[in-house]
């Protein structure tokens, strides 16, 4: 059976003019080099895009034609034919050891109980999706504010919806996943669906159907749309003023429809009485969180560079707080607080809300964090100790119908526990300990990031005088 080609990038309407890697917060790139770039990238020559892509849409926002060369990268992308690099069987579902499955070895009871009443897939007109990393902070949707959200429904085994997926360019995996979701929300008969993750509601309601011909007979709203109106029709009465400076994380999907779901965020701080500073790299030109820069290489330590200069990028703003609204964004960059030292408070738009309302949000965040590192710190030691856990892997055919998804393996879930007794206790929760994790993580981050971009002839500071440049 031959491959089916996908072909999502629109050279016909490519003038080559250059101006989506000039606009790019990771290359910047003065005109004339720009314009190469982009040919080069077209004609399947060597490319710096396809080095340090890191996922965060802006060449596809600023493109004046429209042409998806963001879309060009992942198609160059979905060529790599050697399986995915191991480090991917984290953020894959089918695979056993991913973050999931290794989270609920560590999740308090009452999450657990969440998470399985979410797994509930019978008929229902109207959902509240949970979104792949929502269930990585379940705690979030406990909140007295968000009553009246319609039923909470969600799994791992819906794969994000193929988000994670789609940014590796892994395209026939999407296709799989994309049959998976039309079956299952055919047979629910769902009406409307209000994404908790607004990344995948972007995911259902632009790219499956406008790449992937998916069907779905639903309207889509993003948890923050639904918030805010709830604030407007006074369903949610703040009690006070919040009075906080606060910067906003867009994430990369935000940046379609024109950046709507970036103003919906603003207008909810605002009404809680915050007002807003800017990151210096802000809406279509938002730096990722960090998390998109493993979908080139799946490096971790790609993930911990990046992710360390978006949170400076937040600290320099001098704000009270940052708020960040998609919750993969909240945990790679509160993961990435915890090792550097960082003291900047990070909030989802619910928790400010809650504060707001005169409760206090459980705010499990940092704990969460310490849990990440200790799964990560079991891939690594796996990756150590098994050549064969090291080579690249290819995922498992996803059928239509839902199946259940490996279980743990009981070493690896002695191991994890172990591994996060150790990071929460006190032999690490003490300030030297954390001082000297920030020290090493700061120099081995910039260390990394010096030789990377000095390696790829890029420049190591950033020039304000850049025409795409926006002020912070």
């Amino acid at each position: 059976m031959t491959a089916k080609t996908f072909r999502f990038f629109r050279e016909d309407l490519c003038t080559r003019c250059g101006d989506c890697f000039a606009a790019c917060p990771y290359l910047e790139l003065p005109p004339e080099e720009a314009k190469s770039e982009i040919s080069s990238l077209i004609d399947g020559g060597s490319s710096l895009a396809l080095e340090v892509c890191n996922t965060c849409h802006t060449c596809d926002a600023l493109c004046p034609e429209n042409a998806g060369p963001y879309e060009l990268v992942l198609e160059r992308w979905s060529k790599r034919d050697q399986g995915l690099p191991t480090t991917a069987r984290l953020v894959t579902p089918s695979e056993p050891c991913n973050i999931w499955s290794s989270l609920k070895a560590l999740m308090p009871a009452d999450e657990l109980s969440l998470l399985h009443s979410w797994d509930d897939f019978s008929p229902c007109d109207e959902i509240c999706l949970t979104g792949f990393y929502t269930s990585v902070v379940p705690y979030i949707l406990q909140s007295k504010v968000l009553k009246g959200l319609p039923k909470i429904v969600g799994s791992e085994a819906l794969f994000g919806c193929a988000g994670d997926i789609y940014k590796t360019g892994s395209f026939t995996m999407v296709e799989q996943i994309t049959r998976r979701l039309e079956k299952l929300f055919k047979e629910m008969g769902v009406k409307k669906v209000v994404a908790s993750m607004s990344a995948e509601g972007m995911v259902l309601s632009e790219i499956l159907p406008r790449r992937f011909g998916a069907k779905f007979a639903f309207e889509v709203e993003a948890l923050e749309t639904w918030l805010l109106r709830r604030l407007q029709e006074e369903k949610i009465k703040p009690l006070e003023s919040l009075d906080l400076t606060v910067t906003v994380h867009d994430n990369c999907l935000s940046k379609m429809q024109e950046g709507r779901l970036q103003e919906i965020n603003r207008k909810i701080v605002r009404r809680l009485g915050c007002e807003i500073i800017e990151p210096r790299h802000t809406r279509e030109r938002s730096l990722c969180c960090g998390f998109g820069a493993a979908a080139a290489h799946y490096r971790v330590i790609d993930i911990m560079a990046s992710g360390y200069r978006r949170l400076k990028e937040l600290e320099e703003t001098g704000a009270d707080a940052a708020v960040i609204y998609c919750p993969a964004c909240l945990f790679i960059l509160t993961l990435i607080k915890v090792v550097a030292g960082s003291s900047l408070p990070l909030y989802h738009p619910v928790e400010l809300v809650e504060m707001a309302a005169g409760e206090k949000p459980l705010q499990r965040h940092e704990r969460r964090a310490w849990d990440m590192i200790a799964i990560i710190s079991n891939h690594l030691l796996k990756c150590a100790a098994s050549p064969a856990y090291r080579r690249p892997f290819k995922p498992a055919y996803i059928a239509p119908e839902i199946t259940p998804l490996p279980e743990l393996p009981r070493g690896d879930r002695r191991r994890t526990k172990a591994l996060a007794a150790f990071y929460h206790s006190p032999l690490v929760q003490n300030r030297l300990v954390r001082a000297l994790i920030s020290f090493f993580f700061k120099r081995i981050v910039s260390s990394y990031d010096t030789r990377r971009k000095r390696r790829l002839g890029l420049k190591l500071e950033s020039t304000p005088e850049h025409p795409f440049h926006q002020p912070g």
